[in-house]
């Protein structure tokens, strides 16, 4: 079984989460730094609403303050953490509006890449990877495998989409948005575990990519981010915090 990295030529935009275990020979201190605390936020070990320092981080791996300080600093720019005057940082919140936001943009760019992809084809042994992901939804329905690979599963399939669009920027894009995405995907799963891609969304999405066919991959990876969409926005509103929310006044 390939991944990734072996299906795509050049230099792929990987989602974080395919990054895992992989040697971090090569990065300098800063991205080891940056990669870790995304890491730890994207998988919840930094919850949103956190807080925590620099020197508290510096102190865990036992590096500088220079390297996680212009971590930190990265990861303001991609909006993860905030800075707190004299305080530290604090893991940026999740909210209905940046999450309905987030999803918005997400299915714009992967439907386009969808079609891009499907324009452009994909090689024979993507293809193959693509169809071997579509087929997971079924094996989570079956009971044969869990939820995180199910996850890993969705998140690989848009990732390879993405990266046979034939736009650099455009994958990396994509990717940025992936990894955001699947901050909110783990703690809409704490919320509700049963949440998961139906069996037949991604088959639907690979047979029109096998197909060669632009409008109906734009169609069906687009109905499939508007039903991750809802469902997310469904869950999330129940969480404890938004039901004990105070309703403000219309201005």
């Amino acid at each position: 079984m390939q991944d990734i990295h072996s299906l795509i030529t050049g230099t792929p935009h990987i989602p974080a989460l395919l990054l895992l275990g992989q040697e971090e020979n090569g990065l300098d201190r800063t991205s080891q730094a940056y990669r870790a605390i995304r890491r730890q936020i994207i998988d919840l070990t930094l919850p949103p609403g956190s807080s925590f320092t620099e020197t508290s981080l510096a102190q865990k791996w036992q590096v500088s303050k220079t390297p996680v300080r212009e971590a930190l600093a990265r990861l303001r720019r991609d909006g993860l953490v905030q800075a707190l005057p004299r305080a530290g940082y604090v893991v940026s919140p999740v909210t209905l509006q940046d999450t309905d936001d987030l999803c918005g943009l997400r299915a714009l760019l992967s439907g386009e890449a969808a079609a891009a992809a499907a324009r452009q084809g994909v090689d024979a042994p993507a293809l193959e990877r693509l169809h071997e992901l579509s087929r997971v939804p079924f094996a989570l329905a079956a009971g044969e495998v869990e939820l995180e690979d199910s996850l890993r599963a969705g998140i690989e399939f848009e990732a390879i989409i993405a990266n046979f669009s034939g736009n650099g920027r455009f994958s990396k894009a994509i990717v940025d948005v992936l990894d955001e995405l699947e901050r909110v995907l783990r703690m809409a799963a704490l919320i509700e575990p049963e949440i998961a891609s139906p069996p037949g969304e991604l088959e639907s999405i690979y047979e029109q990519l096998r197909a060669r066919d632009p409008e109906g991959a734009r169609a069906a990876m687009h109905k499939r981010c508007e039903r991750v969409r809802h469902d997310i926005l469904k869950v999330l509103a129940k969480s404890v915090s938004i039901s004990r929310a105070h309703i403000e006044m219309p201005s």
